[in-house]
């Protein structure tokens, strides 16, 4: 084999390894703009149980390709953040009254959110200035912020949804608690951005924020007004609200009156009161378990 010949064979070699390479991204980068019929179509379902089903093995083709995407696609990351939150909050948490399964289901949601919050925090860390305020103090982090805009609405939010979501199930840990008022940040500065996005959803967060223990920075006060506002954007119609009122304030203000209120007030909701039908599935599922707990929250 001479040496010229050599050469045109490594050529093509390459030529081919590259060009099966650019077709796989240009696979993987179409591919990634359906991602965003898929989730909305999801959200608009009425049937959870096919939804609960069906979900899964949609987040096992888009972890496959984020993996497949070397990390680098944002429109794929973003929606692993947010649909591997969603799938976590909305199927696996609260999801039985068997106490076992429950604290099993809680350690699985953990995971869930971590994986959710790693991938909002990968396209963050892409930018130097983030990375570095993320790894200093809390001023530092809050000095950063406003270099996000209305265009980083989705992602601060989902990224701080799944973070503080996590650190609501490891409480215990120091490490996880210590990140919370990077997370209450994040979150207020969605708010200053467009406190009415989806529904007045930044608002929710707050209410779980709240309704912790004063010593986390808990105002049940706060959690009240922070109730009133969603209802008042959601023109009273996202009852998911409800859910989470009913779950983290009523409880914490041992409030059982306002807990089945709010808890009858899901169940009788118009299962099309919105056109993301999926989430008020949720709640009202949620809600008949939660009602059931009922002797071991008050």
């Amino acid at each position: 084999m001479n040496k010229y010949y050599k050469l045109s064979l490594i050529f093509i070699l390459a030529v081919f390894v590259f060009s099966n390479c650019s077709v796989k991204r240009i696979t993987i980068d179409s591919t990634a703009l359906f991602m965003d019929d898929i989730s909305d179509s999801f959200f608009e379902e009425g049937d959870i149980d096919f939804a609960e089903q069906a979900i899964p093995a949609n987040l096992k083709l888009l972890e496959g390709l984020i993996k497949g995407s070397s990390y680098e696609n944002d429109n794929l990351l973003l929606k692993g953040c947010k649909m591997f939150g969603m799938y976590a909050m909305g199927f696996i948490e609260d999801a039985t009254t068997d106490k076992k399964l429950d604290k099993k289901n809680l350690k699985r949601a953990s995971v869930f959110y971590e994986k959710a919050k790693d991938y909002g925090l990968m396209i963050f860390k892409k930018k130097s200035d983030f990375k570095s305020a993320l790894e200093g103090t809390i001023e530092d982090f809050i000095k950063i912020l406003p270099a996000f805009n209305e265009n980083d609405i989705e992602l601060l939010f989902w990224t701080a949804f799944a973070w503080g979501s996590y650190i609501n199930l490891n409480k215990t840990s120091p490490y996880a608690i210590a990140d919370l008022p990077k997370v209450k940040a994040m979150m207020e500065r969605v708010i200053e951005l467009n406190d009415k996005y989806f529904y007045g959803l930044p608002h929710l967060f707050m209410i779980v924020y709240y309704s912790m223990p004063k010593m986390f920075g808990g105002n049940l006060e706060k959690a009240k007004e922070e109730y009133d506002k969603i209802i008042r954007i959601s023109e009273d119609k996202f009852v998911l609200a409800d859910f989470f009122m009913a779950k983290y304030y009523a409880v914490a203000a041992q409030d059982k009156e306002l807990f089945l209120k709010l808890l009858n007030k899901i169940e009788n909701a118009s299962d099309d009161i919105i056109k993301e039908k999926l989430f008020t599935q949720v709640a009202k599922k949620k809600s008949l378990i939660l009602k059931e707990k009922i002797k071991d929250l008050f």
